[in-house]
């Protein structure tokens, strides 16, 4: 063995139980990137779908309001899950065949209109009636008839007054009536007056010469006793010194 051979430093051995070669660092980092770009592919993904369904809910919506614009009517949007509607559970009216009423009638009264042209007939003309009370004590005027009557439950009442007090008349029960200045009103005349001025059964209108009364009979009362609906022109022709009162009556049969 020469010198050379001798001095010259032999290499360490590779082989088994030898330390082993450092790694690369940079070949660890290649799993985390792909994760990244797989989860970064997701997300985009998720992305992309969302935005395709509102792209699509507003296709939908601009196609209903156009559908709705047509139709000349405004959109009724549909409630969504869980939402109340707007339908209303109410149910329809049944249907019972009935007629309305063809026209309207006084509230409560079911009397016919009358007017200017209405054609009334007489009944009776210049009826004269004498009326008799004690003071403070009444009698009845039957215009049906005409009559005096001491029963209740006619058409106009006459209370005598003494002492220098002024006997009255009222209206009964459902007549109507208007005090008038002429006694020579014709029928039609006396229901003008009778609408536009009419007195209540609690107004006392004084039996004095020369007062006149319009007075319209119950329409439900002549029905009752199967008599006709009246109307009639009363008036004081005379006043006793010892109280007793004079009248004259006329009157027409209202038509039906």
């Amino acid at each position: 063995m020469t010198s050379d051979q001798q001095g010259a430093p032999v290499p360490p051995s590779s082989g088994p139980g030898g330390p082993a070669a450092p790694k690369s660092s940079g070949g660890s980092r290649w799993p985390l990137v792909a994760a990244a770009a797989a989860a970064l592919a997701l997300v985009l993904g998720l992305l992309a779908t969302a935005l395709s369904l509102r792209a699509l809910d507003q296709a939908n919506d601009a196609r209903d309001i156009a559908r709705a614009a047509g139709a000349g009517r405004p959109l009724d949007p549909s409630p969504g899950p869980g939402e109340p509607t707007n339908e209303s559970t109410t149910p329809a009216p049944e249907q019972t065949g009935a007629e309305p009423p063809s026209g309207p009638t006084p509230a409560g009264s079911g009397e016919p209109s009358l007017n200017q042209q209405t054609r009334y007939t007489d009944k009776y003309v210049g009826e004269e009636l004498t009326l008799r009370a004690g003071c403070d004590s009444y009698v009845d005027i039957d215009l049906d008839k005409p009559e005096v009557r001491v029963s209740d439950g006619e058409e106009i009442r006459f209370t005598a007054r003494c002492g220098g007090n002024s006997s009255y008349f009222n209206l009964t029960g459902g007549t109507k009536g208007s005090q008038v200045d002429s006694a020579s009103l014709g029928a039609a005349d006396c229901n003008d007056r009778i609408d536009k001025g009419p007195i209540g059964p609690d107004i006392n209108v004084p039996a004095r010469k020369g007062v006149a009364i319009c007075i319209k009979t119950s329409l439900g009362d002549a029905k009752e006793r199967g008599d006709t609906w009246k109307m009639a022109l009363l008036q004081v022709t005379d006043v006793g010194d010892d109280g007793t009162v004079v009248v004259t009556v006329r009157a027409w049969d209202i038509p039906l």
